[in-house]
């Protein structure tokens, strides 16, 4: 499902048929069985969409009188029969007669019966119904409507060709809603209901009841009329009166930005480039046969209610709805009241592109003149939810396999799960997994750099390492300010050499509704000229348009003779996690804070009285000037710095310099403490049977690991400050003179907030002390104010080159918690490199700190003649990748001549964002 403001949710919610245009008029009938003829008393009379009805008598007989639309859409049910419906025309006739004869259903399950058929995948299916048909999660009104018996609505998934997989919905009954947020009970009559992967559409039949007073009452009228106001009948009944202006409606025409340009997510700047305001009566409106009106609408506009207040994800300082309508056939039909005859002609999305059965009003209900203010749905509470729902992650975690061995390498690659993709940047870059036993001790620990979100490394199992079931937990620092979701868990086994599991069928069927690729491996085995022994293999991924994918992923290739994946919770439980966001339980004040690295704090002191201000200047400098920067304590003394990056162990440099740079007091460290895991731990045991073979592990003797970028940097060429960014390598965009010369008059500001869609080096990071991007003119690092005047300064004709660094910004350590700009300028451009210095660490006091863990490479067998003994783990690639005119990714590998046969297990997250895996057995044979 797309989190951008602009992603088209296309649906069909045929729920209005006719016009407001009331006046008293009757409509009577009966209604009897289609195949006795009998009367069917006490059936259900109703105009769709409204709260107006009636039941027949003991005859069969029914009477409808009041103020009727012109063209109802006039329904009938009742219990053990199908729902009729007919549309009619009232116009010119004070009475109609309407009979209707129902056909009896097959005889269906019972209500014990129906509930007994669910089971996860049904809950799962509804939960997803949930959210489509009722309201979007973070509705206000979500929690307040209820489906009152689930059970009588069953689903069904298939796939059609080129267009991927579909989910779809019927109810042997009708659906009986209680909408506790606008007081209707709601009798809907299910006719169609598909989702896919790029949209969905239902409709039916929906008989409004106004619920009983109770103490909610007096806020029913205040919620219904907001639900009304700014929704889309009350933008087309605006429009088509030509009042939209006077009833709080902007609009706006869409138009592309300029060539090699992007939206910003400032109003103020798009307006007139990408936003050109619409005069209401530029719409031509025509009237035609059957009092029909076709309003004449651009490709785009972009609707603001200005009457509304309301949480805007797109503009940076905008609150109030904002919608975008678009009209595919150039144009859309409405009736006298504005009502969408057919609402394929409109597609919605933003704030209208919202509503849902939640907010549905029936038909015949009046409005209130706009004359108070709207009801505030969001309130300032809710404002706070979203803010630390938005800010929610979680990570998901693959690994070679799911039993080892003691002497074995545990491979793990790590991909982060955000509520919302668009704050990736802003959260963590620091992932800590910790190897828990069943007693909940930590007997192995790393941390973890991430990288774009992902992270890879190992832990290995000594020969000696205890047998037993373990949990590998995952978390940030972040992770810890949410009750209840303080990490991701993971179980894995140590079992005796010459075990494995003893799992009937380790692979799994794709079940997820979201994941529309379609992957195909393949596998073989065959023989170079020295009779070596060789695996060729290749994954071939493909959309549901059978066109190639260019995706990243992992995957792990294991003997299946050896050992086996077994079913683990973590993919469901991860997508559970996406699907339906965890209420954002906040401790107060929130003592955990996002890590853009390897952080460091604690206290410094005087060594004077303790009521004396202990404010002051830190100067940190890591290794030999790697990092540097400074750093305030707080008025009691207190420091924390963020951003550090270092593998293995350094040392850090701490002092308080006075102005003739010597140490003033001291500091002392606080050691960051590993939480305390406190969680239900699976102790269900595996199953084991005999490998019947011997077994080569994974081959790792400490002597042999080199550190290649050691070795290689000898026979380096030396790099010039520009080529290597001043030693700070090459950022995540750049933009070179292929851009600049196009605009040579813009300011660099201008020219990097077009090269990232959203604003998003500008975002304010919902108040979160980052800081705004670090500035770096010709290698010289600037302060704050100064960096922005230069951005403002500087006009692309002088600049040589940009390197922007969001993810890639840990390199500059501390100072660049909000990304990092570095601009060459022409003048600047040099050829002559900078000679190093060593610092003098004399005043300075000294620590021995740990950093991150080195990731390895997964060790490469080489196949010289000499027989190959089996072994569990094949290969094992953390960032596996198709490519994009194929959607192939292919590796060979040296192998056993007893392997037969191979699980391959596929792991990542999709473009939506959800977790998938997939594995499947491959059996290879001789060529």
């Amino acid at each position: 499902m797309s989190r951008s403001a602009f992603a088209c949710c296309c649906f069909l919610l045929v729920l209005f048929s006719g016009s407001p245009n009331l006046y008293a008029q009757v409509i009577t009938g009966n209604v009897k069985d289609e195949k006795t003829g009998l009367p069917l008393p006490f059936a259900n009379v109703f105009v769709n969409n409204t709260t107006i009805g009636a039941v027949t008598d003991t005859k069969g007989n029914y009477r409808i009188s009041g103020d009727l639309p012109p063209n109802p859409e006039l329904a009938v049910s009742f219990v053990g029969y199908h729902t009729k419906f007919r549309k009619i025309s009232l116009q010119g006739r004070s009475q109609i007669s309407v009979n209707f004869e129902l056909s009896p259903k097959e005889e269906g399950l019972s209500e014990v019966m129906l509930k007994s058929k669910r089971d996860k995948r049904w809950e799962r299916y509804m939960r997803r119904f949930e959210r489509v048909f009722l309201a979007v999660p973070d509705d206000p009104f979500f929690s307040k409507i209820e489906i009152k018996n689930p059970w009588v609505v069953d689903f069904e998934e298939g796939r059609i060709p080129g267009r991927g997989k579909f989910l779809a919905a019927s109810a042997s009954q009708p659906i009986l809603i209680e909408n506790r947020a606008l007081g209707y009970q709601i009798e809907y009559h299910l006719q169609e209901f598909v989702e896919m992967s790029g949209g969905f559409h239902y409709f039916g039949l929906a008989n409004f009841k106004t619920m009983e007073q109770s103490i909610d009452s007096a806020q029913w009228e205040i919620a219904r009329n907001s639900a009304y106001f700014g929704s889309v009948k009350h933008f087309l009944s605006s429009l088509l009166r030509r009042r939209a202006e006077e009833d709080g409606f902007k609009l706006y025409e869409v138009t592309l930005p300029p060539m090699g340009q992007l939206r910003t997510n400032r109003f103020e700047e798009e307006l007139g480039r990408t936003i050109h305001p619409m005069r209401e009566d530029s719409t031509l409106i025509e009237e035609i046969p059957g009092g029909i009106y076709r309003i004449n609408w651009p490709s785009k506009v972009e609707v603001h209610f200005t009457k509304k207040f309301w949480i805007n994800d797109y503009y940076s300082r905008i609150y109030h709805a904002i919608s975008w309508l678009e009209a595919p056939d150039g144009y859309f039909d409405v009736d006298a009241a504005g009502v969408l005859l057919d609402p394929k002609q409109l597609v919605r999305s933003g704030n209208m592109g919202r509503e849902r059965v939640a907010r549905f009003v029936p038909f015949d209900y009046m409005p209130e003149e706009m004359e108070n203010p709207l009801m505030a749905e969001v309130t300032l509470q809710r404002v706070e939810e979203v803010k630390w729902t938005n800010l929610m992650e979680r990570p998901h975690l693959s690994l070679n396999k799911s039993v080892y061995h003691p002497g074995e390498m545990m491979w793990l690659q790590a991909q982060m799960l955000y509520q919302n993709s668009l704050f990736a940047d802003t959260l963590s870059r620091t992932l800590y997994v910790d190897l828990v036993n069943d007693r909940l001790e930590t007997v192995k620990s790393g941390v973890f750099f991430l990288e774009n979100g992902t992270t890879n490394g190992q832990f290995l199992l000594e020969e000696d390492f205890p047998e037993g079931k373990y949990a590998l937990l995952a978390y940030t620092n972040w992770m810890g300010n949410y009750e209840g979701g303080r990490y991701t868990v993971k179980y894995v086994s140590i079992v005796p050499k010459g075990s494995k599991p003893a799992v009937a069928n380790s692979t799994e069927e794709e079940d997820d509704l979201d994941f529309a690729w379609t992957i195909e491996p393949s596998g073989a085995i065959y023989r170079d000229d020295s009779s070596a022994t060789w695996g060729k293999f290749a994954v071939s991924i493909k959309d549901a348009n059978d066109q190639p994918v260019e995706a990243k992923f992992t995957l792990s290739l294991v003997d299946a003779e050896l050992t086996s994946f077994v079913p683990n919770k973590d993919l469901e439980e991860a997508t559970e996690w996406l699907y339906k966001a965890p209420d954002p339980k906040m401790i107060e004040p929130q003592p955990y804070k996002i890590e853009y690295g390897l952080s460091l704090a604690g206290n410094y002191s005087d060594g004077r009285s303790r009521n004396r201000q202990l404010a002051v200047p830190l100067t940190v400098v890591v290794g030999d000037m790697e990092d540097f920067g400074i750093i305030p304590s707080d008025s009691l003394g207190y420091f924390f710095t963020t951003g550090m990056f270092f593998y293995d162990s350094t040392e850090v440099a701490i002092a308080a310099l006075d102005e003739r740079r010597k140490r003033k007091g001291s500091v002392e460290l606080v050691q960051t403490a590993r939480p305390v895991h406190k969680f239900e731990f699976d102790t269900m045991p595996m199953l084991l049977e005999e490998m019947g073979n011997d077994v080569w592990t994974d081959f790792w003797p400490d002597k042999d690991i080199i550190d290649l970028e050691e070795i290689e940097v000898a026979d380096q060429r030396i790099l010039t400050p520009t080529e290597n960014n001043y030693g700070y390598g090459k950022g995540d965009k750049t933009i070179g003179q292929d851009f600049l010369e196009r605009f040579p008059q813009m300011k660099v500001a201008d020219i990097v907030e077009m090269n990232f869609s959203g604003g998003i080096m500008m975002r304010q990071n919902w108040g979160l002390e980052t800081g705004g991007p670090l500035v770096m003119v010709d290698g010289l690092l600037l302060s704050g104010e100064q960096g922005r005047e230069q951005l403002e300064i500087l006009i692309a004709s002088e600049v040589e080159s940009i390197e922007v660094y969001t993810y890639a910004a840990a390199v500059f350590g501390t100072r660049a918690a909000g990304g990092v700009i570095s601009i060459t300028t022409k003048k600047g451009k040099t050829t002559t490199p900078k000679s190093p210095y060593e610092f003098d660490k004399t005043e300075f006091q000294v620590f021995k700190l740990p950093g991150f863990t080195k990731p390895l490479e997964f060790p490469k067998i080489s196949n010289n003649g000499v027989p190959i003994p089996p072994r569990p783990t094949l290969y094992w690639n953390p960032s596996a990748g198709t490519r994009a005119d194929d959607g192939k990714f292919e590796f060979e590998i040296p192998l056993s001549d007893l392997t037969k046969r191979v699980f391959m297990k596929i792991e990542g997250v999709n473009e939506e964002g959800f977790p998938f895996r997939r594995i499947f057995e491959i059996n290879v044979a001789t060529k």
